[in-house]
């Protein structure tokens, strides 16, 4: 399928989505929400699929949700059009593991729309700022739960309500993103950091994913239960057999072969 506002292609067996509106730094619209939805589709249906990485082109991530579209909003009466609850949970609770990969400036939606992803990197250029105070908003895109959880909840507050953009050491530092990369080797590093991720039992790691936000969603009974369930299901499951194949018989694992079989 052609996109409008983005593009997808496979690289291994990775799913690379750029948002591409460089010319308003990938301003946000509601044409960009329905394609990244489709996408994120995509990548979910396609066995040989391991990873999603989601990034931007051009020098930015993503400006944010393009303000022509509130000032339409706002003169019309009428709402946002866009699914947020539905792309939300299409990421967030995708089956595949999904990275961000902050190229550049990630603020108000471009911010909030890396913290449901598994993992963010950035760029030595990357900038992210929580800045929806400025437009009399506060946060959202499921931030009010994640962004406490990932920087604590005084941190989340202080960016929240100083709406300032920190710099991508400063984002390392309170743990908004786990690796920084040089922007001029930046995509060549991010794939290189997720090859091993987009090669692994990529089941299991969906299943890893859903049991951590059980954990962080309930209390440590139910948190521990759930667990023991998902343990079980690994357990029964090919992807295991062939771990401890591999382990024994000294190779590698041959997580692509059972990813296309299952």
């Amino acid at each position: 399928m052609s996109y409008e506002t983005i593009t997808y292609e496979k690289r291994d067996r990775v799913a690379l989505v750029t948002l591409n509106r460089p010319q308003v730094l990938n301003a946000f619209n509601a044409t960009m929400g329905r394609e990244l939805a489709d996408a994120l589709r995509q990548a979910e249906a396609d066995r040989g699929v391991g990873c999603v990485v989601i990034t931007g082109a051009g020098r930015a991530f993503c400006s944010g949700y393009d303000v022509r579209d509130f000032r339409r909003m706002i003169e019309e009466g009428g709402s946002r059009e866009l699914a947020a609850d539905d792309l939300f949970r299409l990421i967030y609770e995708h089956p595949k593991p999904v990275v961000a990969a902050i190229n550049g400036p990630a603020v108000g939606l471009g911010a909030t729309l890396t913290l449901p992803c598994d993992i963010r990197l950035a760029s030595d250029q990357g900038r992210i700022g929580f800045i929806f105070a400025r437009v009399g908003l506060i946060f959202e895109f499921g931030s009010t739960f994640l962004l406490p959880r990932l920087v604590g909840m005084g941190k989340a507050l202080e960016l929240g309500m100083t709406a300032r953009i920190i710099d991508a050491r400063e984002a390392l530092e309170i743990g908004l993103v786990s690796r920084v990369f040089p922007q001029e080797s930046f995509l060549d590093d991010v794939l290189s950091f997720v090859a091993d991720i987009a090669n692994g039992p990529t089941r299991v790691l969906g299943w890893m994913k859903e049991a951590v936000h059980k954990g962080v969603e309930s209390d440590l009974t139910t948190a521990r239960r759930f667990e023991n369930e998902v343990i079980e299901r690994c357990r029964r499951s090919p992807e295991h057999k062939e771990g401890v194949t591999a382990f024994l018989e000294k190779r590698q694992p041959r997580w692509a072969e059972i990813a296309e079989q299952v």
